[in-house]
């Protein structure tokens, strides 16, 4: 049971930049916020630039996303 949150699109976007998936996280989507927490850690343990490609999808997946 998730519910939405009435946080804006901004704070979400740099939640996630802070720490992978809290942005989804704390806009309700938990079990999605997790799934990309884990999937950027495996990216930045691949390689950088695959990490940060990844990181960079999740801020904007935050931003837009509702």
């Amino acid at each position: 049971m998730t519910h939405a949150s009435t946080i804006d699109p901004g704070t979400a976007a740099f939640l996630s930049f802070l720490i992978p998936g809290w942005g989804q996280f704390r806009r309700g989507k938990r079990l999605q916020g997790l799934v990309w927490m884990v999937v950027v850690i495996a990216g930045y343990f691949l390689l950088i630039v695959p990490g940060l490609i990844l990181h960079l999808i999740c801020i904007l997946e935050a931003y837009w996303r509702e």
